[in-house]
């Protein structure tokens, strides 16, 4: 008997949710070895461990696929670092956001290739990371509110302010996180450092020390 096929026997007595967990996890890995370009349905079924005909009845497109394995890792990126818990300050709070981020990258290795590496020329695809981007402002603008009130240009509201600033220190990590990629030589803890420094050289600047408590 193939591994394929002792896979097969093995997914057949799963629940459709549990064979849907186990083909997410299969298109994971193809998609962070392949990119979403060069992978097929095919290759993910055989993955997986099941036949293309079972992989369509979960998913009607590589497309819906993809979309459901961003959605998946970005919404347990964002998780993870949106709140850290027991911050007592504006910088402790950055700091252990950094950290958080950083951690998760460097154990989901798959993930951090699709969310930050992978450049689909399918637009449908395309569409999927500019609406984890947007996410991911979202997220980091929560955690700017969550700041005293900042020392921002008078003629800027506050809203608008942060949302400036919530896309910057994205546009940063993310720049970071993929410069890291090509030069894994460089430690965790360094690149945590560097980033959280680098946002918080800059906020600081905008806080006022006597107002900077956490919630």
């Amino acid at each position: 008997m193939s591994e394929q096929q002792r896979r097969g026997q093995s997914t057949s007595r799963l629940s459709f949710s549990e064979r849907g967990a186990v083909i997410r996890a299969a298109a994971t890995e193809v998609f962070a070895a392949q990119g979403y370009d060069q992978a097929s349905m095919r290759k993910i079924a055989r993955a997986a461990g099941i036949t293309t005909p079972g992989l369509y009845d979960h998913f009607k497109s590589k497309t819906d696929l993809y979309i459901s394995v961003v959605q998946h890792h970005a919404g347990a990126l964002i998780s993870h670092w949106a709140d850290p818990a027991d911050a007592t300050t504006m910088e402790e709070l950055f700091h252990r956001t950094t950290e958080v981020f950083f951690n998760w990258i460097a154990d989901n290795e798959a993930g951090w290739r699709i969310l930050f590496l992978d450049k689909p020329a399918d637009q449908a695809a395309k569409d999927v990371h500019d609406q984890v981007e947007r996410m991911a402002t979202e997220a980091m603008a929560m955690l700017l509110h969550k700041m005293p009130p900042l020392d921002l240009p008078s003629e800027l509201e506050r809203e608008r302010a942060t949302r400036a600033l919530a896309e910057s220190i994205q546009g940063a990590g993310n720049a970071l996180v993929a410069w890291w990629w090509k030069n894994r030589d460089v430690p965790k803890e360094t690149i945590v450092r560097l980033n959280s420094e680098l946002v918080w050289n800059g906020l600081k600047n905008l806080v006022d020390p006597k107002k900077d408590q956490t919630d």
